[in-house]
């Protein structure tokens, strides 16, 4: 499998995963925004810094543009200049996955670019204009078709190897991201008192990462700012948590590496390791006696050096000089 590809196929789920996210992030934001009177400066401009969008954003629109619902939706829905946009994910995905279109299933191929096209002709545009909940709606349930599609009729080979290594990295940042939305209410030593406000900020949390019927299910304590961290951030048997989302991508790496003598991917298999060791070595406690807002800035920079190792061995690396051996031997022989 050459760099290119393997590099398209990593970065696919990865942009199809992000317009997920930013679709569940929006949804929940809009109708929690309606039900809860909330300080300006927790409205709409968390979502921008949550997403890495607040200094482009800014620049812009200014700080009164941050603060506007319609202005904040459109940019993270639809702004082609946006790179964590619906709009440029679905487009940089299924660019991406024209290009390497005979390493995927027909039924993958089709959901993907069945969605650009909605996106594209209109009627994406015209639902989001009509009924913004049911847009967003919409879109995750395609985001979902796509994933289904993608695991039920692609060979368990290489290409979707990389495809999941990316989908786990980038689940697990994001979920670190959403919940660091919400790190002021648990401060630096624990929950402290948590009123109305605070518990339908933390039911927002669990729904942006599609975890609320999830943690009720999990859970038999009440509803509070440190289990919410805890589940999110620890519970390995649920698919969004940081944990889980390393602990596979963990295993997807492995797949893809050569071979423990083969210097391919040693760089990038010892960060991830150690990340992942990290973390499930965590107990909420610790967490909150650190401050869970260093910890998950750490998950998020831990994330974003997995990402670049992958690259440096993977993607742009020269061959190792036991590949480049076997290469030349080959070479000889024709």
């Amino acid at each position: 499998m050459i760099s290119r590809v393997a590099e398209i196929c990593h970065w696919l789920l990865r942009y199809v995963e992000r317009a997920d996210c930013t679709a569940r992030l929006l949804r929940v934001h809009s109708g929690m925004v309606l039900d809860v009177a909330l300080p300006p400066s927790r409205t709409w401009r968390p979502l921008l810094i949550v997403l890495g969008e607040e200094g482009r954003f800014l620049e812009r629109f200014g700080v009164k543009g941050a603060q506007d619902g319609e202005a904040v939706q459109e940019y993270l829905a639809w702004d082609p200049d946006s790179p964590v946009s619906i709009f440029t994910s679905l487009r940089m995905a299924r660019e991406g996955a024209r290009t390497v279109r005979e390493t995927m299933s027909l039924e993958t191929w089709q959901a993907l670019n069945a969605t650009w096209i909605w996106l594209k002709d209109g009627r994406g545009r015209r639902l989001f204009n009509r009924e913004r909940t049911a847009f967003y709606e919409e879109l995750t349930h395609r985001c979902h078709h796509f994933h289904g599609a993608c695991h039920n009729t692609m060979l368990h080979e290489e290409p979707f190897d990389f495809m999941r290594l990316g989908l786990n990295l980038e689940r697990a940042g994001l979920t670190a991201r959403i919940l660091d939305l919400q790190h002021h209410a648990l401060g630096n030593g624990g929950a402290g008192a948590e009123g109305t406000v605070e518990a339908v900020e933390w039911i927002a949390i669990l729904r942006a990462c599609a975890a609320y019927e999830p943690f009720f299910k999990k859970r038999v304590a009440p509803l509070s700012g440190p289990a919410v961290a805890e589940f999110l951030l620890l519970e390995l048997a649920f698919p969004g948590s940081v944990h889980h989302g390393l602990n596979r991508a963990r295993n997807f790496l492995a797949r893809i590496r050569p071979g423990r003598n083969s210097e391919v991917g040693a760089r990038s298999e010892e960060r991830l390791r150690e990340l992942h060791d990290e973390v499930s070595r965590m107990r909420i406690e610790e967490v909150l006696d650190r401050g869970i807002h260093e910890v998950l800035t750490g998950i998020v920079n831990g994330t974003a050096e997995v990402s670049q190792a992958i690259a440096a061995d993977y993607f742009s690396a020269s061959l190792p000089g036991d590949l480049q051996s076997a290469e030349n031997a080959q070479a000889a022989q024709t």
